[in-house]
């Protein structure tokens, strides 16, 4: 019974994957850079419906960090000669989308 009450309660406290930006990994992607951005994180707002599966380039170990997004799918990125942490966008799905999905 401890065992199984212990399994549940980390089960409750594992994190569950948020909208936004996720990390995937250290790399690059060349490819069309839509905007640009400083700091070390992608900017929650620029992870939109639009911009679903595509890239954000963060580079963080310059002088300056920034970021840039890169209008390709992460899922067609094949590396480059930069590094930076690469993140994708997987944005919550619009209103109207959820309404839809709950059957309303």
């Amino acid at each position: 019974m401890k065992y199984h009450l212990l399994s549940v309660l980390a089960l409750i406290a594992s994190p569950i994957a948020a909208a936004g930006w996720q990390l995937i990994g250290e790399g690059d992607c060349p490819g069309r850079q839509v905007i640009g951005s400083l700091g070390i994180e992608p900017e929650a707002e620029l992870c939109s419906p639009e911009f679903a599966g595509k890239t954000a380039l963060c580079f963080t170990q310059v002088c300056n960090p920034g970021c840039q997004y890169i209008d390709v799918a992460t899922a067609d990125c094949r590396g480059g000669g930069e590094l930076a942490l690469v993140y994708t966008c997987e944005p919550e799905p619009a209103a109207d989308q959820v309404l839809e999905a709950s059957g309303k």
